[in-house]
């Protein structure tokens, strides 16, 4: 809200200055240098003046003008800003998809991620999830993820630590990384996402315990830097998609023909970018 207010002031006192650019082009119109060719004493003619420049009486006129419409018509502002925002908006999703295309190999890399699906080998789309375990809207979104994990078999779930939320979400992460390699991802991870309040390193832990993990194992694969990198990784590549939020869902064709970016939780939006990608994919 505060951004958008900041937007349509800014946007509000550059319109009251619209008459001022016009002056100022007179202006600069008036007092260029001479061009090759041109004296400096090269008077314009009659015309010319009256085509670039405005009295000092025209100019007030034209920005009491200017002042005056926008004050009486002050959806105009909001219009320009909602017409700009959708321009940004437009174009981050292009640079977004730009990148994810430019990433997709490692995005779908098994090595720096956990992918899980009915038939993963053979699915032809992906969905990249970038998730906090402390995000509400991951929490509200794991059904949804947890049910293409287990039921779609064109389809594969690719998990991606993005802990930004607090500072415990990074040793979580570095946890349900860990379980990998006791064969415990998803029943850690389903049941982190399940856990309410703030998962302390001893709530992570006694979370772990009660999946069956063996704590010290995961504690010991933590030391290693090779988890911290992959998080940090994770870090730099939603940097350069331009996501600062969780969740955040790619959805692609494993060929990378189709890429589009889901952000938030937006179930019915997913659900259509799925089918549009296994369209893509033939």
């Amino acid at each position: 809200m505060l951004n958008a207010k900041l937007a349509i002031g800014a946007a509000l006192a550059g319109a009251f200055v619209l008459g001022a650019v016009a002056v100022g082009f007179s202006s600069a119109q008036q007092s260029r240098a001479p061009e090759q060719g041109e004296t400096a004493s090269h008077a314009p003619s009659e015309s010319e003046r009256l085509a670039t420049s405005f009295s000092k009486m025209e100019e007030d006129e034209i920005r009491e003008v200017v002042r005056a419409y926008l004050l009486d018509n002050p959806e105009v502002i909001i219009e320009a800003v909602n017409r700009y925002s959708e321009r940004q908006r437009l174009a981050s999703e292009e640079r977004a998809r730009i990148s994810a295309a430019e990433n997709i190999q490692y995005l779908l890399d098994p090595q720096t991620s956990f992918i899980a699906g009915k038939d993963p080998a053979n699915a032809k789309v992906a969905v990249i999830e970038l998730y906090d375990y402390h995000c509400g809207y991951c929490k509200r979104a794991s059904g949804l993820v947890k049910n293409i994990t287990a039921s779609d078999k064109d389809v594969k779930v690719v998990f991606r630590e993005l802990p930004i939320l607090r500072k415990e979400s990074g040793y979580a992460a570095e946890m349900s990384l860990a379980a990998r390699d006791q064969g415990k991802f998803l029943d850690f991870h389903f049941a982190m996402l399940g856990a309410s309040g703030v998962l302390t390193k001893e709530r992570v832990q006694q979370i772990a315990r009660k999946q069956g993990l063996d704590v010290a194992k995961m504690e010991a694969a933590i030391e290693n830097d090779r988890l911290e990198e992959m998080v940090a990784n994770n870090h730099a590549l939603a940097g350069a998609l331009g996501v600062d939020y969780t969740p955040a869902f790619i959805v692609a064709s494993v060929d990378g023909q189709f890429i589009e970016i889901v952000s938030g939780y937006q179930p019915d939006v997913l659900r259509q970018k799925i089918a549009e990608a296994k369209k893509a994919a033939g």
